[in-house]
């Protein structure tokens, strides 16, 4: 049931995304064969930003085009997510509720909106880690795998889904209830499966050429209100997005915002109020868990909390990742979903206009999330000049720099929506181009030391092309279709040039600088996870294979 609701939701959310071709905004960008190289792979030396996930893209579209595996992966991420969260409800029409709640809330829509569709994956993955956990509390059969197993899988939505997890699972296991005695042992195979799931993102991190992040993200990334009722009303309600061009008109209204906040604070105090949920490992594991994650989406809007982020970040190696502090609001998502279920559950019986209330109130406070947030997302085909550039630059493998350096880009063929350069996807080879975020009030520092020599060079009027020789580019790409502000591109008058479209790809000559020699260590993070998928495929087959032997034992018996 909970499958079927959030597949039929994910196409109602998706609309226009869903159409063949490539729905690109802000940071999602799919290609129609992602190369699988370093970048990909995060061997390459830099900050890993989208691994392994890209790496799951990669592979999948060597069978797939690109279009239908980004479609697969989006659609997947609703069907999956709604089938572990209608587990969380013990009636059909609390099931009903949980997975509604769980497709069509302020989260997700912002996410989506900005593009993170990496994060769906372990968003969707929650409801089950919340399930195996509490099973394995309470001593079930079959727990440790299935959450050794989830745990693995959200890992691979990257280094946020794996987090998020991982911190769900230990306080699940480690919040005392009633009856119910903290075990430590479960804790070493789940800490060891997690950490070597997870190990794709967090050993090139550790080896990268540069872990510094600006400590001015924990401002720029802080939470906002996106409703009358400030950050901390908006958290409540599951939104509060950093980026504002991602919000929802009928959050900022108030007929809206008060009905979503009546549901939520009503079925927050019918939920809380039973004994019963103070002395289940499930709903009160949650409820911390929700709480925690509470509080690290608003500690940058509470008095000194931009100082203190902006101090761990520039002391504490990975605390980077402390900045988009909102992201942890997907656990109190999940204490709302759980809420929804055990209300629902207690009232199946009530009359049917009250279970259709609590049902639809997520999609009715937020309509417009409908449809691609009312049409603004679409699917478009790449256009050939960027295929045929791709195909010819690519050939080289080398180094490619791309300008006017800018991080984000506006494609009249893609409806001019915002999307972060795709050329580092477009290409095998390491690319080289402005990652600084720009914001309306400034900008946030990027983490790749080469990039940054590359704007200081543009910024100082240094000769750039020499600059790039030196880190051994042969070609550069200038998308002319793109604003070029002075001192966004440099001076490549005298190079050789080849225009194919409103591309102008350049040939600064043969470099003799070559590429750095990939350590064998590089890919121990890469094995990390990869052993921990092999484990948990094996621990599930193993177990399914007991629970068949035992069901085949059980109608031997019977007959």
């Amino acid at each position: 049931m909970g499958a079927a609701v959030g597949l039929v939701l994910g196409v109602l959310v998706l609309g226009p995304a869903l159409a063949p071709g490539y729905t690109l905004h802000y940071d999602m960008v799919f290609v129609p064969e992602l190369p699988l190289g370093a970048h990909t792979l995060g061997t390459d030396g830099h900050v890993p930003r989208a691994v392994p996930n890209d790496l799951l893209v990669a592979l999948a579209s060597t069978v797939l085009p690109g279009w239908v595996v980004q479609k697969g992966f989006l659609l997947g991420c609703f069907t999956l997510g709604g089938a572990g969260a209608a587990r969380l409800a013990g009636t059909v029409p609390g099931a009903v509720a949980a997975a509604t709640w769980w497709s069509w809330n302020p989260w997700v829509g912002e996410r989506l909106g900005i593009g993170h569709w990496g994060y769906l994956i372990g968003f969707a993955l929650l409801p089950w880690v919340l399930l195996a956990a509490a099973r394995l509390r309470r001593r079930e059969p079959g727990a440790t795998t299935g959450l050794l197993g989830s745990l693995t899988v959200a890992a691979l939505g990257g280094s946020t889904p794996g987090v998020l997890a991982t911190l769900l699972a230990l306080v699940v296991l480690l919040v005392p209830v009633p009856g119910h005695r903290v075990r430590l042992r479960p804790l070493l195979p789940v800490l060891t499966v997690s950490l070597a799931a997870n190990a794709a993102w967090w050993w090139p991190f550790l080896t990268a050429s540069s872990k510094a992040a600006d400590p001015g993200g924990a401002a720029a990334f802080a939470a906002r209100a996106d409703t009358p009722f400030g950050v901390g009303g908006s958290l409540l309600l599951g939104g509060g997005l950093w980026n504002d061009r991602t919000w929802f008109t009928e959050r900022t209204t108030l007929p809206f915002a008060l009905v979503a906040l009546l549901a939520v604070l009503g079925l927050l105090v019918l939920a809380l109020r039973r004994r019963g949920w103070w002395q289940d490992p499930l709903p009160l594991g949650v409820s911390v868990a929700g709480a925690l994650g509470l509080v690290l989406a608003g500690v940058a809007a509470l008095p000194g909390g931009t100082a203190l982020l902006g101090w761990l970040i520039e002391v504490v190696p990975g605390a980077g990742l402390l900045r988009d502090g909102q992201k942890f609001l997907a656990l109190w998502v999940l204490l709302l979903a759980v809420a929804i279920a055990r209300v629902v559950d207690r009232l199946a019986a009530a009359p049917r206009p009250f279970l259709v209330a609590a049902t639809v109130w997520p999609v009715a406070t937020l309509p417009t999330l409908a449809w691609g947030h009312v049409g603004q997302w679409g699917s478009v085909d790449w256009p050939a000049e960027v295929t045929t550039v791709a195909e010819r630059v690519g050939a080289d493998g080398g180094p490619v720099a791309v300008f006017p350096w800018s991080t984000y880009r506006r494609y009249a063929w893609n409806g001019d929506r915002v999307v972060l350069d795709p050329w580092d996807r477009l290409l095998p080879g390491r690319v080289i181009s402005s990652d600084d975020l720009p914001l309306r009030d400034g900008s946030v520092t990027g983490e790749d030391p080469e990039a940054a020599a590359v704007g200081r060079a543009l910024a100082d009027g240094s000769d750039v092309p020499d600059l790039l020789r030196e880190l051994g580019v042969r070609h550069v790409i200038v998308q002319t279709d793109q604003p070029a502000p002075p001192g966004s591109v440099p001076d490549l008058t005298g190079e050789d040039v080849t225009r194919v479209g409103d591309l102008a790809v350049y040939d600064l000559g043969p470099t003799s600088t070559a590429e750095p020699d990939v350590p064998v260590t590089a890919a121990l993070g890469l094995v990390g996870t990869g052993g921990a998928v092999v484990l948990s495929a094996l621990l599930g087959v193993r177990r399914w294979r007991r629970r068949t032997e035992t069901e085949t034992t059980a109608r031997s018996a019977r007959a």
